[in-house]
């Protein structure tokens, strides 16, 4: 695979000498080896670190030292850098959404925001004012183009996969986008990483929220948020009380560790009200459901399909997808799975697919149980 990949960038060097690209470096293996393909690939590239969030303590990623390691790398490569501060911009549309949403007693997916508002965002404007051709990122995804349109496709490799993450791109952002890892696996990235003696190429990949400090959400809760984080009660389907929960936040649908209730059968948590300060709990059979509705839905081509029809259909990102019927019914949609789904998460996103093209998707609402 490493040699075709080779090959292929070479047949790309004197179409693309002409074209520029700013890219988001995080300062991970990833996003330093696309640096390093895009360079090989004959753009003039520029690389972009964004500041997004000072804590009193390191965060687990966009740490002065990630900021650091991409500074180090694209000297390392011979391109230009810069960091732009955007911690303001990330403070309300990022953060404010994930209180907003955990406030509400939804499961919030601040990465798909993050993307869509900053990496696809306002770096995508910073590229269209200093005009540059198109915005890169170290993402594992694909995107492709014919007569109809640019498609956003799954990554080659299936584990890495974070098309889930890009539902809310449309065509004019697409055609602006590289991704330059789509067509790669992990370990050949690693491997190109090595060889090249890139200095992330042994840093872990970052697992957490950027702006949870170590102390995890209590901490962060304390600092940042007024949310309602009093004690109230755990309920059964028969409403009554079978122990006491520390604050509907620190709790999400489907979870069964650290609940607090001791029975004779494992429990999950099913339901959170936010209106008695409330949570559900039950057994698996409790958990499964088959419909659900999904609020604020975008298309990628930009139109809605033919209603009704059946996609493959995601309702977290490592889950893998099922099939499902897609109705409307007046602003929102209703997904039905064929077979019942373990833990429909409202606030959670859903990504429509054909095959590995994403259709669209939208957010989760209510769930039937």
């Amino acid at each position: 695979m490493l040699i075709n990949y080779i090959i292929k960038l070479n047949n790309m060097l004197k179409q693309n000498s002409q074209k520029s690209v700013i890219l988001g470096m995080s300062g991970g293996v990833d996003s330093s080896v696309a640096a390093l393909l895009l360079k090989e690939q004959g753009y003039h590239v520029k690389g972009v670190a964004l500041k997004l969030w000072a804590y009193k303590s390191e965060n687990p990623c966009c740490s002065t030292e990630d900021i650091n390691d991409a500074g180090m790398t694209a000297r390392q490569l011979g391109i230009d850098f810069e960091v732009i501060d955007m911690q303001e911009e990330f403070r309300q549309s990022v953060v404010g959404y994930y209180i907003k949403e955990l406030s509400s007693g939804r499961t919030p997916n601040p990465c798909i925001v993050c993307n869509d508002h900053l990496k696809f965002g306002l770096l995508l404007d910073y590229v269209l004012k200093n005009n540059y051709d198109y915005v890169a990122t170290g993402h594992y995804a694909r995107i492709r183009s014919d007569e109809k349109g640019f498609h956003l496709k799954k990554a080659i490799d299936g584990n890495k996969d974070q098309s889930y993450f890009l539902f809310l791109l449309d065509q004019k952002r697409l055609s602006r986008i590289l991704f330059p890892l789509g067509e790669l696996d992990k370990n050949t990235v690693r491997d190109i990483a090595r060889r090249a003696e890139l200095i992330t190429c042994s840093k872990r990949d970052s697992q957490e929220l950027c702006f949870l400090p170590a102390g995890g959400f209590g901490e962060f809760s304390k600092e940042y948020t007024n949310m309602d984080l009093r004690a109230g009660k755990i309920i059964n389907r028969d409403g009554a009380t079978v122990g006491t929960h520390r604050g509907l936040p620190f709790y999400t649908i489907g979870q069964r560790r650290g609940i607090g209730v001791y029975t004779n059968t494992p429990v999950y948590v099913i339901d959170k009200n936010v209106f008695d300060n409330s949570i559900m709990v039950d057994g698996m059979e409790g958990l499964m459901a088959d419909t659900f509705t999904a609020k604020d839905v975008h298309w990628t081509s930009g139109k809605e399909p033919d209603l009704p029809f059946y996609a493959n259909v995601r309702i977290r990102y490592r889950q893998k997808e099922k099939k499902a019927e897609i109705r409307r019914k007046n602003d929102m949609l209703i997904i039905q799975f064929s077979v019942p789904q373990r833990a429909i998460t409202p606030g959670q996103a859903v990504v429509f697919y054909d095959d590995d093209e994403v259709l669209g998707g939208g957010w989760i609402g209510e769930v039937k149980r």
